[in-house]
């Protein structure tokens, strides 16, 4: 039983959890993280969207299976290495969308919209977008928006459009970044066979864009800090110097170091950030919980 289970959630990439916990956002940042029931609504949307980006994983490696088998590394996953055969991940796919989808309904009907709206907006990046050069991007940082967006809409919460902005702006950046270090390993190597849209983009485009995203993303940070529609904005205030910091260091990790190919590893790899994150968590939760 656990030798037929064991590939399933391997390809579920339960590790790749972390994502969703951007739902948790909304919570955080209304001072409502100890309010229990609001909790258990956000888990529950929390829930959905592991769902559906497990199946979301499902449909790519149904997609690239072919691709994959020809890659050292994407070779192991159990589509691609015939652990799971087509029709059997075809169905647990739809198995996985509709337990999100049905969890997202319980909840309520604009959850279940955002989630139907996760789950088609990914599809269609899957068979088509993913190929076209800034739209692969833009449909990646979508996906975080509506995960903030749902976080809020699950406890009632109207969100302030400084934080959504911020929440698109750090998803392009780190979306960016990935795209970067793909690039450049590209370059670096001949053995390595990156995405087809790769060879719309350069680093030269790429550090560009990285460039005009980080300045927005720190002005609408700064703003949403001192918005007086924020709760104790006067006291936000004072994560700005940690939020500069944090954009800061990931640029150099990205742009000296190379790094930035997965934006979740560079969290335990990097002490930095690590620390950066987990201070700025804990003023987070000081000035808005307490």
């Amino acid at each position: 039983m656990f030798n037929i289970l064991r590939p399933v959630v391997q390809e579920m990439r339960p590790w790749q959890w972390t994502k969703n916990m951007l739902v948790y956002a909304a919570l955080l940042f209304s001072g409502t993280l100890f309010a229990e029931d609001k909790f258990i609504l956000t888990t529950a949307a929390f829930m959905a969207f592991c769902l559906a980006s497990s199946g979301v994983y499902f449909v790519n490696d149904i997609a690239d299976v072919e691709k994959d088998r020809l890659n050292p590394k994407k070779c192991k996953r159990p589509i691609a290495a015939g652990k799971i055969n087509i029709p059997v991940a075809y169905f647990l796919a739809v198995i996985l969308f509709a337990g999100g989808c049905l969890i997202s309904y319980a909840l309520n009907e604009n959850c279940f919209f955002l989630l139907a709206a996760y789950i088609l907006i990914n599809i269609g990046y899957t068979f088509r977008l993913k190929h076209v050069v800034i739209i692969d991007v833009m449909i990646i940082a979508a996906g975080f928006v509506l995960r903030a967006i749902m976080g809020a809409v699950v406890i009632g919460l109207n969100m302030t459009i400084w934080f959504l902005l911020c929440v698109m702006f750090l998803s392009l950046f780190l979306a960016l970044g990935k795209r970067r270090h793909e690039l450049a390993a590209v370059e670096d190597s001949s053995l390595v066979e990156g995405r087809k849209v790769l060879q719309f983009y350069s680093l030269e485009l790429i550090d560009q864009l990285m460039t005009i995203v980080t300045a927005a993303l720190l002005i609408c940070y700064a703003l949403f800090t001192v918005d007086s529609n924020t709760q104790n904005h006067e006291s936000m205030v004072i994560t700005i110097p940690l939020a500069l910091y944090g954009m800061f260091y990931y640029l150099y990790v990205v742009r000296v170091k190379n790094g930035g190919g997965a934006p979740d590893e560079a969290l335990y790899k990097e002490k930095p950030i690590l620390m950066i994150v987990l201070l700025y968590f804990i003023s987070i939760v000081f000035i808005r919980n307490m």
